[in-house]
């Protein structure tokens, strides 16, 4: 055999050979880009999943609920040092427990008359407040506490939730699609649970204004 034929051919081969290596490269990045993408949208749906029932349908829900036993007068600021507190005070299940919370607030807050769930409801500047502690469900391990405030004119700035928050080092998750009106800031506390800190606020893309606020503690999504 002509040796530039022998030559051409292995040229042939060594091309043939080398094309599918490089191809395989290409989709492994692909791949792993791929992966990085999904890990990331998982992330943010198990924090959406883990945060509170959008605010219409609470609403819906709290209509099953007695009304809560009267409480002190608050100013939106003594509010938003309450949520704080309880931010940084919320590390396991048993910090949620009423007693707990009702120590962290500085506030008695005792059964509804079906005594499903505990708290009050006072005035904060021209509007009411509400706070509560209860289990959303048998299967909860721990109770969910949440403040709102009614009318939908009255809320909290969102401002001042947000800054301590995020010094304190809790991460903030803000849906990208859909009509979800929370922004939910979360952090890693003890035994493998993240606490979950979700704020409906009057727009989602330029909030001023927050009018509920749940704080839940979820096993972490590791």
């Amino acid at each position: 055999m002509p040796l530039s034929l022998l030559t051409g051919l292995l040229v042939l081969g060594l091309s043939a050979c080398a094309q599918p290596s490089k191809a395989n490269q290409e989709k492994a990045v692909q791949d792993v880009t791929s992966t990085d993408i999904q890990r990331e949208q998982d992330k943010a749906a198990a924090i959406g999943d883990a945060a509170i029932p959008g605010e219409a349908q609470q609403r819906l829900k709290w209509t099953q609920y007695p009304a809560m036993k009267a409480g002190p007068s608050f100013s939106a600021s003594a509010l938003v040092d309450q949520i704080h507190t309880l931010a940084r005070t919320l590390r396991s299940y048993a910090d949620a427990e009423p007693d707990r919370v009702q120590k962290a607030l500085g506030v008695a807050l005792p059964n509804d008359v079906d005594g499903r769930r505990r708290g009050i409801t006072g005035t904060a500047g021209n509007g009411t407040y509400t706070w509560a502690v209860w289990k959303r469900s048998t299967s909860s391990a721990g109770n969910s506490v949440q403040l709102s405030l009614e009318p939908p004119d009255a809320c909290l700035s969102f401002d001042a939730l947000k800054v301590p928050l995020l010094t304190d080092g809790f991460k903030m998750y803000v849906p990208t699609f859909g009509d979800d009106d929370r922004i939910t800031f979360y952090k890693p506390a003890e035994s493998s649970l993240t606490l979950y800190v979700a704020v409906s606020v009057d727009r989602r893309d330029a909030p001023t204004c927050a009018r509920t606020v749940m704080l839940e503690l979820e096993p972490s999504d590791d």
